[in-house]
């Protein structure tokens, strides 16, 4: 899977549906290796995130792809992850649903369905990974975390903190 690739095909979708009213941004690490994903679930969690930007009235959105060493995803220590974050200066994630956002069926508008985070997670998870976020009006970031290789450090390897 090469992650640029299916961020690509988001953003197509995305100057399909919102046209010139949103301003798509890229800021890619070209150092992210291909690594063994399912690209269509991918694309379709991006895209449920980017289509929420989009209807949360964002103005910009911005793809951002990074490289990290040594991260902690849950329990693991993974020596290489993919760190993907979708940024906006939409209106934020309404405070009372914070705490049930990734719930099947929260939504915070009466016409959503609730399902597209939902689904997020879980190709986060099925991918060994994480989607967190956090928000304010204006400013929104969720960050998909996802191992790279099956490169992990075993406890005695790991770093101690000093």
């Amino acid at each position: 899977l090469n992650i640029h690739a299916a961020l690509e095909r988001v953003l197509r979708l995305a100057e399909n549906e919102a046209g010139w009213a949103v301003r798509l941004q890229r800021d890619y690490d070209p150092s992210i290796p291909e690594f063994d994903g399912d690209a269509d679930r991918l694309t379709q969690a991006v895209w449920n995130l980017v289509r929420n930007a989009i209807q949360a009235g964002a103005g910009n959105i911005t793809l951002r792809t990074r490289v990290e060493h040594g991260v902690r995803i849950a329990e693991q220590l993974h020596t290489l992850a993919l760190r993907l974050e979708i940024a906006d200066d939409g209106c934020g994630v309404p405070e009372e649903l914070a705490e049930h956002l990734f719930l099947p069926l929260v939504s915070g508008r009466a016409e959503g369905t609730g399902l597209g985070l939902a689904l997020a997670q879980q190709v986060a998870r099925e991918h060994r990974g994480t989607l967190t976020y956090r928000s304010r009006p204006g400013h929104t970031v969720f960050t998909l975390l996802l191992p790279i290789g099956n490169g992990t450090v075993a406890a005695e390897e790991a770093p101690r903190d000093v």
